[in-house]
């Protein structure tokens, strides 16, 4: 079938166009700046590049009709937490009336076999029950989670309103090699610098207290395929590990790894407004749809700093 993917050539996006073009599907990805298409990991066959920035309203529904997808999987958004906070007119702008533009093209050509919406864990915000299960309200505490609560509720809107066949998988942490901008690759570049330096130093961190649920973008792209092809529209589905990690533990896995001696120090500019403790999500309903995790998270990190002793 022919796929469009917005916000293929973001981190998660190349790996899902990379899956699908190995399922042998017709993939359509979208890009904002070219030098997202520079990526290492971007995929170079099999992909159909359009740009498409999702604040460009009317550029939206003209893409869908010059396509006209059988599947769309929307991952276009502004998804970093600190850009949020500096900037939500911005984030509001390209995660909110985007995505009424995009559902607007799609209830005037609907593809026959629906779209997934990459959801966020973000939206529920700081839980007073751990794990998260899919009932649990959203109570996002920063910008980035409000826009992607408004997301998600835009999809369960118009697809019971229209007939829409919308699947919301709500990712939590989502890592692997070659991302940037999340806590382990952030720290796996800075342990990289400092080897080819030959020198020992400090790995500046954040807040090391925090528990995330995080999961291997390997096993990501597999759970989202799962999800648009069981899922209900009426039940989003949680896609994490289903087990919460220390941020400290992290930094602590990179350091024993790190091929010079290196020193943990706190960075005031990198701690964040508000920060929720865990963000353990349940799982259940995903294992429920036959979902197995296959890459435990002492692999990703050490395939991440392979990734960056490799990169200038």
């Amino acid at each position: 079938m022919r796929i469009l993917i917005t916000g293929a050539s973001g981190f998660i996006g190349r790996a899902l166009s990379a899956y699908a073009v190995r399922q042998g599907h017709e993939v359509v990805g979208t890009y904002l700046n070219n030098g997202e298409l520079s990526a290492r990991d971007l995929p170079r066959t099999g992909v159909r590049w359009e740009r498409l920035d999702m604040q460009d309203l009317p550029r939206i529904g003209e893409l869908l009709e010059k396509v006209r997808p059988d599947a769309v999987f929307h991952l276009a958004a502004q998804a970093y937490a600190k850009k949020a906070w500096a900037d939500p007119d911005d984030t509001f702008r390209t995660n909110v009336l985007g995505t009424i533009a995009l559902y607007e093209a799609l209830k005037r050509r609907p593809p026959p076999e629906g779209t997934l919406l990459a959801a966020s864990g973000a939206a529920y915000g700081a839980p007073v029950k751990l794990p998260i299960a899919e009932d649990t309200p959203l109570n996002p505490t920063n910008p980035y989670g409000v826009s992607k609560a408004c997301q998600d509720m835009l999809s369960f809107q118009y697809s019971l309103n229209f007939g829409l066949r919308i699947l919301r998988a709500r990712l939590f942490g989502t890592t692997g090699p070659g991302k940037t901008g999340d806590a382990m690759n952030d720290f796996a570049q800075q342990v990289a610098i400092r080897e080819r330096s030959g020198q020992t130093g400090e790995l500046k961190v954040g807040n090391l207290d925090t528990l995330r649920d995080v999961s291997d973008i390997r096993d990501v792209v597999r759970a989202m395929w799962l999800v648009f092809e069981k899922g209900d529209p009426k039940e989003p589905v949680n896609v994490g590990a289903g087990r919460s990690y220390s941020i400290r533990w992290i930094a602590d896995q990179l350091v024993q790894l790190s091929r010079v001696p290196l020193k943990i120090t706190t960075n005031p500019a990198l701690l964040r407004p508000t920060d929720e403790p865990d963000n353990r999500a349940d799982v259940s309903r995903l294992n429920g749809l036959g979902f197995e995790a296959t890459y435990p998270l002492e692999r990703t990190i050490a395939d991440a700093l392979e990734f960056w002793r490799h990169s200038e």
